[in-house]
């Protein structure tokens, strides 16, 4: 009995004993033992994370956007500078190419000019082309431009009184059904296709400002001042084109106003205001013209001339002082 009892409590021991030794070997499915187990993460961190990686995801996706908001930009400037530079290639081809003709005369008072050029005029006519002579106050000289160049093409011309033939002003060609407009008598207004606008100095025989507008531009009279529309965002601006410089117009609900007209001495701004409802109203602004002079300090064309002038002279004696020194 003795010997039983002991077998039963070595047998007992020996239980204990390989129970503390035994390892449960890794799982058959995953392969992952259990004292592993600990660094699985929990449910909300896994949330968290995911969450993270979203968040994250859709900044990319933003940031790509924009990178192809901005290359699409990149190429609409660039498609528009080649086509400009294709444009301005076709007219020097056409000037180079179709022959400007070449005027010259031995009789050089504004009389003889004139009846040489009409004499010249019936001679194109038979070639589709022709020749218009601008009217002038100006006894000194002629400006006329030849026509029909390239079919679309015009190129404008002084010629002196005395001098035995005309000058060709650079960069002063427009579009056929061009618009010519003096200017106070010294400057010469070029209207192209598309509001295309540049401003020729009589005096000096050169172009001084180029610019365009969404809808015709207007000049305050006796005044250098254009009120324009700007085509890329459709701000409205004034445009000094003596000094080639430019003001924003204010205007309260900025972006609602599309377009301006002239009515008598006011400028009334127009345009059309959505509200959240999607029901559309028609806007408007006025105000007088004398008042928007005031506000804007819009000087006349004669003192922005002589200012202009002045400030020429100042910085050529300075110059001149400086190198004396």
């Amino acid at each position: 009995m003795k010997r039983l009892s002991a077998i039963v409590l070595i047998t007992i021991a020996s239980v204990y004993i390989l129970a503390g030794c035994t390892m449960m070997p890794a799982s058959q499915e995953t392969g992952v033992g259990p004292d592993e187990y600990a660094e699985i993460k929990s449910t909300e961190a896994i949330n968290k994370e995911n969450e993270d990686l979203k968040k994250e995801l859709e900044s990319k996706k933003t940031e790509i956007s924009k990178m192809e908001k901005d290359y699409l930009e990149l190429a609409k400037n660039n498609e528009t500078m080649l086509s400009k530079l294709e444009e301005a290639e076709t007219k020097l081809n056409i000037l180079g190419n179709e022959g400007i003709p070449k005027f010259n005369s031995e009789k050089n008072d504004k009389n003889s000019i004139v009846a040489y050029l009409n004499n010249n005029k019936t001679e194109l006519e038979k070639r589709l082309k022709g020749i218009e002579i601008v009217d002038s106050t100006d006894e000194s000289k002629v400006l006329f431009y030849t026509t029909g160049y390239g079919e679309v093409l015009n190129q404008l011309f002084i010629w002196n009184q005395g001098e035995n033939e005309p000058i060709l002003i650079d960069g002063a060609d427009f579009e056929k059904g061009g618009l010519l407009s003096w200017i106070d008598n010294k400057f010469l207004e070029i209207k192209s296709g598309g509001n295309e606008y540049k401003i020729l100095n009589v005096g000096s025989k050169n172009i001084i400002s180029k610019f365009s507008s969404k809808q015709d531009a207007y000049l305050i009279p006796e005044t250098s001042s254009y009120i324009m529309q700007k085509k890329d965002n459709g701000t409205f601006v004034i445009y000094d084109f003596i000094n080639s410089k430019e003001q924003d117009i204010t205007l309260d609900n900025k972006g609602k106003f599309t377009a301006f007209e002239i009515n008598g001495g006011n400028i009334i701004f127009k345009g059309v205001y959505t509200d959240e409802n999607e029901t559309q109203y028609s806007v408007e602004a006025s105000m007088s013209i004398d008042k928007l002079k005031e506000k804007y300090n819009i000087l006349t064309l004669n003192e922005v001339i002589e200012i202009k002038e002045n400030n020429g002279n100042s910085t050529n004696n300075e110059t001149t002082n400086e190198g004396t020194v």
